[in-house]
């Protein structure tokens, strides 16, 4: 019996993206042997360890207080249902491309009768001028930094503070989607507190570059976050207990957290390796992130093809999925560093990048 993507991908050895993938019993011991392991279990949202993960989070993010959520999805909708009662607009401007568009299935407009005003070209995140031509009222301006969609990139730090000091004069609140916003840090060169400061409210989360288990934060002001929290319970976000998320993202903090100027630099290192390769190309070039798009001349099903016999017969793992683009025989892979790929020198990455390419043109 052939095996499944998943279990192919387990007996890998060697991965390019995130960080080193691990077992349920893998997961369970490295929980075990967190200082957070000691603590009072949380109930429903309370618990020493939620609080000093909000507590931490605020501080880092330079907000007044911050609330745990147990998934995105729910805290970025309770955020801008809130906005919206607040300013007396359903209109909330974003990003075609934007996480809580696509990924989240337009939740906002169908579960919170919220309404998208959508603006800004497809590759690129919008800017003020484009902020500007919009003359209707709105509920609140969302920023997703970085735009993932788009090739993880980012608003110049002039272009997004005038974006913020044009909410600002408006009394439009801005709200950032910073699920990615740790990787921001090493493009702006400033603090997380600095950029955080241009918002009114910042979501975070601890699944992505912090390779938690999953789980999210919410920050701003302490009137706004208690109007969140009744959401949060409208929403399902109040689980009986949510240790195994806290107590990882806790770890996060401090594993990659400072790290992520040299998973930015490592990304840039690979990123002009790739960009050598014949026919490769790397968007957006230089990567503003630790993340960034390689275009690949071959098409998706074969790349797949390859992909699948490069982690059966070398256990190594690439990209993991690719999509067709709109250029006839260019296909699109995502790269996002991490640890997992530390030891694995840039030279051998390019050379399964070009056997990759080999074996899915045999694959025609």
């Amino acid at each position: 019996m052939s095996l499944s993507k998943r279990e192919l991908k387990r007996q890998c050895i060697r991965f390019l993206s995130g960080h080193k993938p691990k077992t349920q019993r893998e997961w369970l011991e490295s929980i075990s042997a967190s200082p957070a392991a000691d603590m009072l279990m949380d109930f429903y949202g309370e618990g020493p360890a939620v609080a000093e993960l909000e507590q931490e989070v605020a501080g880092i993010l330079g907000k007044e207080t911050a609330v745990f959520v147990p998934k995105g999805v729910v805290a970025q909708q309770a955020a801008l249902r809130v906005w919206a009662d607040r300013s007396g607009s359903r209109n909330i401007a974003l990003h075609p491309k934007s996480h809580i568009d696509v990924d989240e299935k337009s939740a906002y407009e169908r579960l919170m009768d919220l309404k998208g005003t959508r603006l800004g070209k497809d590759h690129l995140p919008f800017t003020l001028q484009e902020l500007e031509a919009l003359h209707e009222p709105l509920g609140a301006v969302t920023v997703e930094l970085p735009l993932r969609r788009a090739g993880f990139k980012l608003p110049s730090w002039e272009e997004l503070e005038a974006i913020s000091r044009w909410t600002k004069e408006h009394k439009v609140p801005l709200h950032f989607d910073g699920a990615r916003i740790w990787e921001t840090g090493p493009y702006y060169g400033r603090s997380y507190a600095e950029i955080s400061a241009l918002a009114d409210s910042v979501y975070v989360s601890f699944y992505k570059g912090l390779g938690g288990l999953g789980g999210c934060i919410l920050a701003g002001p302490k009137d706004f976050i208690d109007e969140v929290s009744v959401w949060k319970a409208r929403l399902g976000g109040n689980l009986y207990t949510a240790f195994p998320y806290v107590i990882t993202a806790l770890e996060g903090l401090k594993q990659h957290l400072p790290k992520m100027g040299q998973y930015y630099t490592r990304a840039l290192e690979i990123a002009k390796a790739l960009s050598e390769l014949p026919g490769v190309l790397i968007a957006p070039d230089p990567p503003q992130t630790n993340g960034f798009q390689v275009y690949l001349p071959a098409e998706a099903e074969a790349l797949q093809t390859a992909e699948l016999r490069l982690a059966e017969e070398d256990k190594i793992w690439l990209f993991g999925w690719f999509d067709e683009t709109r250029v006839p025989g260019f296909s699109m892979g995502e790269i996002q560093i991490g640890d997992a790929c530390e030891e694995w020198p840039t030279t051998e990455i390019v050379e399964a990048v070009r056997k990759l390419l080999e074996i899915a043109k045999s694959c025609r």
